[in-house]
């Protein structure tokens, strides 16, 4: 097996950093991580073997897809079928060198998003609610004023295309724009949900501006996107929070997980203040909006969970207090599991070695309570971004008995994978 080449690497170590640590953990984890050795993970715990969510172009076994982030959501006209997402998308390629052997090397690099669909089909004993094999999905039609839609996506095993549009006006550190000096700009999915009383699907991203080699990335942007499946468009894409170097003080922390509950679309991020020995110490804050477009569009609609004295709702982004007492977040994923009896599901990563906590509420607004923790299987991969990442929950994927969780594993197929293993709980 051949190496990639050091400068798309470094792409996907910026990349795959900012989904599940903040820019302190980024400054503070080295390039290479060395292998940890594995912990014992209860034996109760693991009820579904850890198996890669691969797209139909991969079943040949001559492409491996290593993106990682895997949001899933169920698609509101097909029974029986989701709609992935996904964050940037290396391609790699398997050849014969030389000397007869199989090596495999980076053919195109997709920044931002890709999507694919397939069967969430239910089954018995290990194999209980796996995804079935994925069908890329072309990139959406801008369904405008003018703009005619393309109709359903076209299910097929071609190659992945971006999802999401290209941000345009971002600015690297020294006010250049971004894409100049090696540069790229990304809208990076954190969560979708179905949209109550409509057929469309509300996509949650934020922008970044990645700059080359160890330059760090700098977040520029939050924002929402609606996505009718049906004519495979999409549209009322707006950033909602927008500039150059962001931070929490401004109300800017990389916001995912949309929960719709009640009047409200509920948001869900996470910092990381102090990074140590792979762990966090940090902060888990929640935002609320009412659930209309016209309101997640404007930036003053939104409230901030707070236990301050301008509580428990306060505009000032500031003043956001931790949803549960001593986070220790990497990243966070929230989501409603009411159709498996469970309604609110936060699972909390606690550690770049797959560690994560499950806390239940019956409110997106809490108080959240501890279920059960676990460690997803990561193994030991090679070079960058040698660390777990992206624990996602699927609903659609869980049973009463079973939470299905996503991750990436760095050490699976080629050069990492998205995975998907089972916990009971």
């Amino acid at each position: 097996m051949t190496a990639p080449d050091r400068t798309s690497a470094g792409r996907r170590l910026l990349r795959a950093l900012v989904l599940v640590v903040s820019l302190a953990v980024l400054l503070a984890v080295p390039t290479a991580m060395p292998a940890r050795p594995p912990r014992r993970v209860p034996p109760h715990a693991a009820t579904l073997a850890p198996t890669a969510v691969l797209s139909g172009i991969e079943r040949a076994g001559r492409v491996s897809l290593a993106r990682d982030c895997g949001f899933s959501v169920p698609l509101p006209d097909a029974p029986g079928r989701s709609l992935w997402l996904f964050c940037d998308t290396p391609v790699y390629v398997r050849n014969a060198n030389a000397g007869g052997h199989a090596a495999w090397s980076l053919e195109r690099f997709i920044p931002g998003s890709t999507a694919a669909v397939g069967p969430a089909a239910a089954g018995t004993g290990s194999q209980e609610r796996m995804p079935g094999p994925l069908s890329e999905v072309p990139t959406p039609a801008a369904d405008g004023p003018g703009a005619p839609a393309s109709g359903p996506a076209r299910a097929d095993a071609g190659a992945p295309a971006p999802f999401l549009s290209e941000p345009a006006g971002l600015a690297t550190t020294f006010g250049l724009p971004c894409g100049d000096g090696g540069s790229y700009a990304a809208s990076w999915v954190s969560g979708v949900a179905r949209m109550p009383a409509t057929p469309d699907l509300l996509v949650t991203f934020n922008n970044y501006c990645v700059l080359p080699g160890s330059g760090g990335f700098l977040h520029e942007g939050f924002g929402l996107a609606e996505y009718d499946p049906a004519r495979h468009a999409l549209s009322d894409d707006v950033t909602v929070l927008a500039g150059t170097r962001l931070d929490t003080a401004t109300g800017a922390t990389p916001l995912g997980s949309p929960v719709f509950s009640g009047r409200y679309l509920y948001l869900f991020g996470s910092t990381c203040a102090a990074p140590r020995a792979g762990r966090c110490a940090g902060t888990m804050v929640e935002a609320r909006v009412p659930a209309s477009p016209a309101a997640w569009a404007d930036p003053l609609s939104y409230r901030w969970r707070s236990a301050g004295p301008s509580g428990p709702w306060t505009s000032d982004a500031a003043a956001a207090t931790p949803m549960i007492a001593g986070p220790k977040p990497s990243g966070v994923s929230v989501a409603d599991f009411a159709a498996v009896g469970r309604r609110f599901i936060l699972v909390e990563q606690s550690g770049i070695g797959g560690d994560f906590t499950v806390f239940a509420s019956s409110s997106p607004a809490g108080p959240w309570r501890k279920l059960t923790s676990g460690r997803v299987p990561c193994r030991a991969g090679a070079g960058y971004a040698n660390f777990c990442r992206a624990i996602i929950g699927h609903p659609e994927l869980s049973t009463r008995t079973q939470l299905v969780l996503s991750y990436f594993d760095p050490a699976a197929e080629a050069y990492g994978h998205v995975m998907v293993a089972g916990y009971r709980w």
